[in-house]
């Protein structure tokens, strides 16, 4: 089975929505004691027993967080870049490992160790901090950055993300939505900073997509309580409920509570449609009744089940969720070194993109991130599939920048808004 899944992943590998035309190796990679496996640099600077390749070779230092609070997610990435380095089998890349122990001075520390080695690229870190802490040092070295992190603040020209942005999401959803012939949008949101960014989202994919925002309503973070605000949503009316369609961007028991809510009070499929972001994939839904009929975005249905299938049979376990990226982030380095070292960032922003493990995706020159999303449906049975992503890109760059107008209303009338003063909140939407 090894075997097949990683002939199958190396056919998958497309670079610039072309098929990748390397030859996959006719045995599956060992991931144990080979000389292939990269060596990991944590915290060191003695480089003498390290084979960096030679002068041609392309050297990448990938930055995670190997110890520290967050090490298992570090470990499941790297796991995913070692299973690539194994598929592609590419020998003509060369890729360390460097420990940012989840925080900004070991990133720091990282990033002095990468360039010590004259590395062309940096993939990684992980969050916007440890961006924030390399992006000087990579910028006057002229080495590229492709990080995970998904804040939009951290990145630029020269240092990029392969994370799947809020604001793409969200667009994605809205505009099936409004296929649907749902155009009257309500959100429940966290009164924080995330929540602001994901309101100034939806109030730009609404009007993108014909569609107007109606209703918003705040909820304090750390609350399991939604009784007051949903009833206060709900019962605020006229003749009518006031919106067809709900964005909930929760997960686990927060999701259950404010999606039982609603359901309490007979706000429900199919009168209402019930949407979500990524963090819905794989929690278990399928046994949530009151969200059967929902949709939420996701990166490849197909392609994500097979890289956790064949990550699980290598590893046993299952990878976590930016496991993916780190096996895509490998593959586009893979394919930049087969290219004039000096191009390498008018590579990385291409704008056919590429095909990997989570689907179709391409960097923008700006530093974010576009990719190819499926929507999918709760049901009992679990995930089902009901629009398909695109399978390539067409014209010029989109641009998922947020909420880029002077007021929350627009030209729409303004929406009614909940657990927040309206004047408070346009405030703080300015100020962001």
């Amino acid at each position: 089975m090894l075997k097949k899944l990683g002939v199958i992943f190396g056919c998958m590998l497309l670079c610039c929505c072309t098929v990748w035309n390397k030859t996959m190796h006719s045995t599956y990679y060992n991931y144990e004691n080979t000389d292939s496996t990269p060596v990991d640099m944590v915290g060191s600077t003695d480089y003498s027993q390290v084979d960096l390749g030679n002068a041609e070779s392309f050297r990448v230092a990938m930055l995670l967080p190997l110890s520290g609070n967050v090490a298992s997610m570090g470990q499941s990435m790297k796991n995913a870049a070692t299973m690539a380095i194994g598929d592609l089998n590419n020998n003509n890349l060369v890729v360390q490992f460097y420990d940012t122990k989840g925080s900004t001075s070991g990133a720091r520390v990282a990033i002095e160790n990468a360039v010590n080695v004259d590395s062309d690229l940096i993939l990684g870190p992980l969050t916007a901090d440890e961006v924030s802490a390399i992006s000087e040092v990579a910028k006057s070295k002229n080495i590229p950055v492709i990080s995970f992190s998904t804040s939009p603040a951290v990145l630029q020209e020269g240092i990029y993300t392969l994370g799947l942005l809020n604001d793409q999401q969200i667009d994605r959803i809205v505009h099936y939505a409004v296929g649907q012939g749902r155009r009257q949008l309500a959100a429940v949101l966290p009164n924080n900073q995330s929540g602001l960014n994901m309101l100034k989202s939806y109030i730009k994919a609404a009007r993108n997509n014909g569609a107007e925002v109606t209703k918003i309503g705040f909820y304090a973070p750390e609350t399991m309580e939604f009784t007051d605000l949903v009833t206060s949503m709900i019962k605020d009316k006229d003749d009518s409920l006031g919106f067809d369609a709900l964005l909930i961007p929760e997960y686990g028991n927060k999701l259950k509570a404010i999606s039982s809510m609603f359901s309490y009070y007979d706000v429900a499929a199919p009168d209402v449609l019930f949407m979500g972001t990524s963090v819905w994939a794989n929690t278990g839904l399928s046994k949530e009744t009151e969200l059967y009929g929902a949709v939420y975005p996701v990166m490849s249905l197909k392609q994500r089940n097979a890289f956790a299938q064949k990550y699980n049979e290598l590893f046993g376990e299952r990878p976590n969720g930016l496991s993916i990226f780190a096996y895509d982030a490998v593959a586009l380095a893979s394919s930049l070194s087969h290219k004039d070292k000096s191009y390498a960032e008018e590579q990385i922003v291409r704008p056919e993109g590429y095909y990997g493990m989570s689907g179709i995706f391409r960097i923008l020159p700006n530093g974010q991130s576009e990719h190819g999303l499926d929507v999918v449906r709760v049901t009992s049975a679990g995930e089902s599939l009901v629009e398909s992503a695109p399978q390539k890109f067409y014209g010029g760059y989109s641009s998922y920048d947020g909420f880029n107008g002077s007021s929350i209303s627009g030209s729409g009338s303004m929406p009614r808004i909940y657990g927040q003063s309206p004047v408070g909140l346009q405030n703080a939407l300015n100020n962001l």
